[in-house]
C-alpha cells in the first residue's frame, strides 16, 4: 500500500468515527422496524384501536401546528413593525425550529442577524442545521459565509472548533489538507491565546497531525522508500513543532500537555529551549491563574474582573494577548459602550488597518446608540483614506440609528463636516469639494433645527464653522456676515459670547467699519454680560479709532451700563419687595372668610390671642425656593373660601383659618405635580390641552399603543383636579417617537397636544418652524362650514389628484376654525384643484382656495403685502377703523356747535383743533359752573 493510500485510509477512519455510531443506530432502527412488521402479522385485532388512537393524535398535532402557525404569524407582524425587539426574533426562531420549517427558519435567522449580533449558541444551532444539508458548491459557499459572519460577531472557541471540524469534513476534496491546516492556523490566531479554552484548539490540531503521522507509519513487511522516510520525518517534525508552540503559551492544564509531550517522545527530558519556553509560560500562567479563578467563581458579565485582567495585560504590551482578553470581555459584555470605546482606542494606537475596520463595525453593530463610537469610526476610516462614498454612507448610517439626544446627532454632523472640510484641496481645483462641504453643512444646520429647534445646536457650532471657512479660506466675508446675522436672529442676539465670537471673526478677516458696527449692535442687545461688550468696544476704539470715536464709545458704554445697573437695581428692589410681602403674608395674614370672626374667636385685633393665631398660621416650610408656589396656593385657597356660601351650615368650617399642616400639605402636593426630571426627557412626552375631566386611565389608554408606560403625571391644583396638562413617561425613546405622532389626535372630542419634554425655564424662544415659502403642492382653504369633517374634505379634493395630507385647523377646545390645509403629492394636482374649487359654494358658505404661502412671522402687519392666504383680496392698506368709532373727547369739552354723531370721523388733529379755542380761564369757569 502506498503512503498516500495509507494517509487517506487513516483520514477516512477519522471522518468515519462519527458516522459509525449513526450507521449502527440506523441498522438497529431497521431491525426494530422489521420486527414491528413481523409483529403486525400477529396483531391484526389491534389495528382498529391503533388507527383510532392515531387519528386522535393526528388531530391534536394539527391543532398544535395551527397554533404554532398563528403565533409565528403574530411574531412576524410585530417584527415587521419594529425589528429591534430582540425577544421577538428569539421566540420566532424557537417556534419555527419546533415546527420544522427549514426555509422560514433560515430566513428568520438571517433577518435577526441583520439587526443583532448572534450569540455563540444561536450560531452553533444555525451552523449545525446547515452543514448536514450541503449537497452542492453553493451550499458550501453559504455555510462558509455563515462562518465568516459568526467570526465577525464574537470570538468563540466552540464556533472555531465547529469550523475546523467542518474543514476536516472536506478532506476528500482537492487541496483538502492545506485547507484544514489553514483553518487550524486561523483558529489559533483568533483564540489560541485563550487561557481557559485555547488548549481545545491546540489539542485538536495535534490530534489531526498525529492522525496523519499514524497513516505514514509503514505496514509490517512493507518496503520503505526514501520518499516515505522523508514524508514521515516531515510530518513528525510538524507534530514536534505543534507541541513546542503550545508549550510556549500560558494555558490552563499546560502541565498535562508537557507530560503528554514527554510520553510521545518516550523520554523524560526535553530540549533546553523548549523547557525554558515552558517555564516562562508557566510562570506567566501563575499570575493569570488568579484572574481565571475570579472569572470562574463570579457571575456573568464579570465586568470588574475583566477590567482588572485587561489592565494587567496592558502592562505586558503584548498586542495579541491584549486583543484576546478584550475579545473575551466583549463576548460577555457586548452592550457595554465604555468597553468598546476602550478597545477601539487601543486598536487606533496599534494602527492595524485590516483589523480596525472590523472592530469598529462590530462595535457599532453591538452599540449603535453610541455617537462616540460612530465619531471614532469616521475618524478611523478617514485615517485610512477611505473613499468619499464610503464615508458618506457611514455618516448616513449613523444618523439613521436613532440617538436619544440632539447632542449625539450634532457630534456626528460636526465630525462629518470636519472630514468634508479636510477633504478640500485649496491648492488645486476645489469647486466641487467646496460646494459639497457647503451643502452638507447647511443640510446639517437644517436637520438639527427641523428636528430639535434651537436646542439642536444651542451654540450654533455648525454655522460658526461654516462662517469661519467662508471668511478664512473663501475670502467671502459677505456670506460669513449673512450666516452670523441668521445666528443672531435665531435667538442668540442677547448673548455676549456669541457677539464676541462674531466680533473676533470680523476682526481677523473683516474691516474696522464692520467691527465697530457689530460692537455697537451688541452694546444695545446684550443682556447677560454687557460688561464684556463695553470692554471690547472701548479696547477696539483705543486700537483702531480716533479720539472722537474713543470718547463716543466711552459715553455710550457708560450710559448703557448706567441703564443696565438701574434695571438691575429695580429688579432687585422688586424681588425684595415681593419677598418682604410674602414673608409678611406668611407671618401675619390669615385666611378667614371674615376677619371679625377671627378677632371674635381670638380676643380682638390687638389681643395676644390673634398674635398667637398668626404665629400658628406661619408656614414653616416656606423657604426661598418655594415662596412663589406657597403664595400661589394661598391665593387659590383664599379664592376658594370666598366662593363658599356664607349662609351654609358649614360656614364655620369654610371661614376657619387654614392650619400650618394643611397649608404645607397642599403646597407639597402642588409642587410634586410640576416636578421636572431632566434625566428622563428622552423617554417622556409633555401632554397639554386635555379636558379637565380626563384622568390617568384615559391618558394611559390613549398612549399605551406607543409602548410600555412607566408613569403618568397629570399636574393638579390644590384640590387635586387636573389642570389639563402633564407628563407621560415610557420605558424607551422609541415609544416617544410614536407618541409624538399622536399630536392633535382627539381625546373626548378635544385635540391633545403632544410634544417633547423639555425644561421650559431654560428653553429659548424658537422661530417659526413652519415653512414661510410658497408651497406649490399645498392648498390653504378658508370659509369652510363648521360642520365639514376631514373625511368630507378628502372626498372633495381627492378627485383632483393623490392626497398626501389633510389637516383641519381647530381651536384648543377642538371646535373647527373653518380653515384647512390640503397637501397633494405633486404641484400639478394642486394647481388644478385651485382652479376648479376656488369659490365653490358649500351650503351657505363660499370657500376660498389658494396655494399655501404663509407670511413671515416677524413681518409687521402694516408692511405685509398679502394678509390673506386665500383667493380674496391680496392687497391691503393700513389697518381700518377701530370697532369703537365713538370719540373719546368728553362732551363737556366739545364746542357747543359740534354734534356727537358717533360716526368715528374724529382724529387727533380734529381733537387738537377743538380744544385749542379754550384757555385756562374757560376751563376753570366751566368746571366751577360759573
Amino acid at each position: 500500500m502506498t503512503r498516500d493510500a495509507r494517509v487517506e485510509l487513516r483520514m477516512s477512519e477519522i471522518l468515519q468515527n462519527d458516522e459509525a455510531n449513526s450507521t449502527t443506530k440506523e441498522i438497529e432502527m431497521d431491525e426494530q422496524e422489521h420486527e414491528d412488521v413481523e409483529g403486525d402479522d400477529h396483531d391484526h385485532e389491534d389495528i382498529s384501536q391503533k388507527s383510532q388512537s392515531s387519528s386522535d393524535s393526528s388531530e391534536n398535532e394539527d391543532e398544535e401546528e395551527s397554533e404554532l402557525h398563528s403565533k409565528i404569524d403574530t411574531l412576524s407582524t410585530q417584527i415587521s413593525q419594529n425589528p429591534f425587539i430582540y425577544d421577538n426574533h428569539i421566540e420566532k426562531i424557537k417556534l419555527l425550529k419546533q415546527l420544522g420549517d427549514l426555509y422560514r427558519l433560515r430566513d428568520a435567522r438571517a433577518d435577526m442577524s441583520k439587526h443583532f449580533p448572534l450569540t455563540e449558541e444561536l450560531w452553533l444551532d444555525w451552523l449545525r442545521d446547515e452543514i448536514p444539508l450541503i449537497s452542492e458548491d453553493k451550499d458550501k459557499k453559504r455555510v462558509e459565509e455563515l462562518f465568516e459572519k459568526a467570526f465577525g460577531d464574537y470570538q468563540s472557541v466552540p464556533v472555531w472548533l465547529e469550523y475546523v471540524q467542518y474543514a476536516i469534513g472536506l478532506m476528500k476534496e482537492k487541496n483538502g489538507l492545506p485547507l484544514v491546516r489553514d483553518a487550524f492556523e486561523r483558529a489559533l490566531s483568533a483564540v489560541g491565546l485563550h487561557v481557559s479554552q485555547g488548549s481545545n484548539i491546540w489539542d485538536a490540531y495535534r490530534e489531526f497531525e498525529n492522525a496523519i503521522l499514524s497513516g505514514l507509519i509503514p505496514q509490517p513487511g512493507a518496503v520503505v522508500t526514501k520518499e516515505d522516510e522523508e514524508a514521515f520525518a516531515l510530518q513528525n517534525q510538524k507534530v514536534h513543532q505543534l507541541f513546542k508552540r503550545q508549550l510556549a503559551v500560558p494555558l490552563l492544564y499546560m502541565q498535562n500537555t508537557l507530560d503528554e509531550y514527554k510520553e510521545w517522545l518516550g523520554e523524560d527530558i526535553i530540549d533546553i529551549n523548549t523547557q525554558k519556553a515552558f517555564d516562562k509560560a508557566f510562570e506567566k500562567l501563575q499570575h493569570l491563574q488568579a484572574f481565571e479563578d475570579k472569572l470562574i467563581n463570579s457571575e456573568i458579565p464579570q465586568l470588574q474582573t475583566y477590567q482588572e485582567y485587561i489592565q494587567y495585560e496592558l502592562k505586558s504590551e503584548d498586542p495579541s494577548r491584549i486583543q484576546c482578553i478584550f475579545e473575551r470581555a466583549l463576548k460577555e459584555n457586548c452592550l457595554n459602550t465604555d468597553l468598546w470605546l476602550q478597545y477601539t482606542t487601543y486598536m487606533d494606537k496599534l494602527k492595524l488597518k485590516e483589523q480596525i475596520e472590523s472592530v469598529y463595525e462590530r462595535a457599532v453593530r453591538n452599540c449603535p446608540w453610541s455617537s462616540q463610537l460612530w465619531v471614532k469610526y469616521l475618524l478611523a476610516m478617514e485615517r485610512q483614506s477611505a473613499q468619499f462614498e464610503k464615508m458618506k454612507g457611514l455618516a448616513e448610517r449613523a444618523l439613521l440609528v436613532g440617538f436619544s439626544q440632539a447632542s449625539d446627532y450634532l457630534s456626528v454632523w460636526c465630525q462629518y463636516c470636519d472630514y468634508l472640510k479636510r477633504r478640500i484641496n485649496w491648492d488645486a481645483d476645489h469647486e466641487e469639494t467646496l460646494e459639497t462641504f457647503r451643502l452638507s453643512t447647511q443640510s446639517a444646520v437644517n436637520y438639527m433645527f427641523e428636528n430639535f429647534g434651537n436646542e439642536g445646536d444651542p451654540g450654533a457650532v455648525l454655522q460658526q464653522y461654516l462662517s469661519f471657512v467662508e471668511a478664512k479660506f473663501c475670502k467671502n466675508m459677505e456670506r460669513a456676515r449673512e450666516i452670523w446675522n441668521e445666528v443672531m436672529q435665531a435667538g442668540h442676539g442677547a448673548e455676549a459670547a456669541m457677539w464676541l465670537q462674531y466680533y473676533r471673526l470680523e476682526r481677523m478677516f473683516g474691516d474696522s467699519k464692520h467691527c465697530r458696527r457689530i460692537l455697537q449692535k451688541a452694546l444695545n442687545s446684550v443682556t447677560d454680560w454687557p460688561e464684556s461688550i463695553t470692554q471690547a468696544y472701548i479696547q477696539f476704539e483705543r486700537e483702531e479709532g480716533n479720539l472722537e470715536q474713543y470718547d463716543m464709545a466711552v459715553l455710550k458704554c457708560e450710559a448703557q451700563l448706567e441703564r443696565i445697573n438701574e434695571r438691575r437695581a429695580q429688579s432687585e428692589q422688586s424681588q425684595q419687595e415681593l419677598k418682604t410681602k410674602d414673608q409678611q403674608a406668611h407671618g401675619e395674614k390669615t385666611f378667614p372668610k371674615k376677619r371679625k370672626q377671627v378677632e371674635a374667636k381670638y380676643g380682638g385685633a390687638g389681643d395676644s390671642g390673634l398674635q398667637k393665631k398668626r404665629k400658628v398660621d406661619h408656614l414653616a416650610s416656606a423657604k426661598d425656593s418655594a415662596e412663589p408656589a406657597v403664595k400661589k396656593v394661598k391665593e387659590e385657597i383664599k379664592e376658594e373660601l370666598q366662593e363658599e356660601n356664607p349662609t351654609s351650615d358649614k360656614q364655620e368650617d369654610s371661614s376657619r383659618v387654614i392650619s400650618e399642616e394643611e397649608s404645607n400639605s397642599r403646597v407639597i402636593l402642588h409642587g410634586e405635580s410640576v416636578k421636572h426630571d431632566p434625566s428622563k426627557d428622552n423617554i417622556t412626552v409633555f401632554v397639554s390641552n386635555l379636558d379637565f375631566s380626563v384622568e390617568d386611565e384615559i391618558v394611559k389608554g390613549f398612549f399605551e399603543k406607543c409602548g410600555e408606560i412607566t408613569n403618568i403625571r397629570l399636574v393638579r391644583n390644590y384640590k387635586g383636579k387636573s389642570k389639563g396638562f402633564g407628563y407621560v413617561e415610557f420605558t424607551d425613546s422609541n415609544a416617544v417617537l410614536k407618541a409624538l405622532k399622536l399630536d392633535r389626535e382627539f381625546i373626548n372630542g378635544r385635540p391633545v397636544f403632544v410634544s417633547r419634554c423639555e425644561d421650559r425655564s431654560v428653553a429659548k424662544s424658537q422661530p417659526l418652524k413652519f415653512s414661510t415659502n410658497l408651497e406649490k403642492n399645498k392648498l390653504f382653504i378658508k370659509g369652510l362650514p363648521f360642520t365639514m369633517t376631514k373625511e368630507d374634505l378628502e372626498t372633495m379634493f381627492q378627485v383632483h389628484g393623490k392626497l398626501k395630507d389633510v389637516r383641519m385647523v381647530t381651536y384648543r377646545n377642538g371646535k373647527p376654525k373653518g380653515i384647512a390645509y390640503v397637501e397633494f403629492t405633486d404641484e400639478q394636482s394642486a394647481s388644478q384643484a385651485v382652479l376648479k374649487t376656488d369659490g365653490t359654494v358649500i351650503g351657505d358658505n363660499t370657500i376660498s382656495v389658494a396655494l399655501s404661502h404663509p407670511p413671515e412671522r416677524k413681518t409687521s402687519l402694516l408692511t405685509r403685502s398679502d394678509l390673506s392666504l386665500g383667493s380674496g383680496k391680496k392687497e391691503t392698506a393700513f389697518r381700518g377703523k377701530a370697532r369703537t368709532q365713538v370719540t373719546l373727547l368728553p362732551r363737556a369739552l366739545r364746542q357747543s356747535g359740534q354734534q356727537d354723531t358717533g360716526s368715528g370721523d374724529s382724529s387727533q388733529e380734529k381733537v387738537k383743533t377743538e380744544t385749542t379755542s379754550m384757555n385756562n380761564a374757560d376751563f376753570r369757569a366751566m368746571l366751577l359752573k360759573k
